[in-house]
């Protein structure tokens, strides 16, 4: 079990960085963006697209985050009637059908993608669109860790 948590933390340090230095390229863009229009009343044709891209890459990055801390958006109205460890396993296991299901969804997208290039920077498509496989990838991971810690919890 320590193992495994080792390995998470590990994995999560990993993404916290990549996600510290797409927020940066973000930021850089829209400055850039903004300096360019209104200073220089020439604007960028590609800073907003690389925006949106990091923004989704850090977006699906960030979700398997907020699994270790329970940082996810819920609504605890029926939760909070309900107490136990199977209630928190069921939790983990609608969240790591969620990665499934995107993983499913993102592998697909991917390749449908393949021969797509964006508009302004010319990146291959199937490299924007499997982020939504690698979040689901890291989701159904830490899912796995978060049953995990709770089923030996009990043992």
């Amino acid at each position: 079990m320590k193992k495994l948590e080792q390995v998470s933390d590990i994995i999560n340090k990993c993404v916290s960085y990549i996600g510290m230095v797409i927020f940066i390229v973000l930021i850089v863009a829209c400055v850039a963006q903004v300096f360019f229009r209104f200073i220089l009343n020439n604007s960028l044709s590609w800073s907003e697209e690389l925006a949106r891209y990091c923004f989704i890459w850090m977006h699906m990055l960030g979700a398997s985050l907020l699994i270790e801390g329970s940082g996810h958006a819920t609504v605890t109205a029926i939760l909070d009637l309900m107490h136990g460890k199977i209630v928190d396993i069921i939790i983990e296991l609608v969240i790591f059908f969620d990665g499934t299901v995107m993983l499913y969804a993102g592998l697909k997208l991917a390749y449908s993608s393949r021969t797509n290039l964006s508009t302004a920077l010319s990146v291959p498509m199937w490299c924007i669109n499997s982020s939504v496989a690698v979040g689901g990838i890291l989701l159904m991971f830490q899912a796995f860790v978060a049953i995990a810690m709770i089923v030996s919890a009990t043992e």
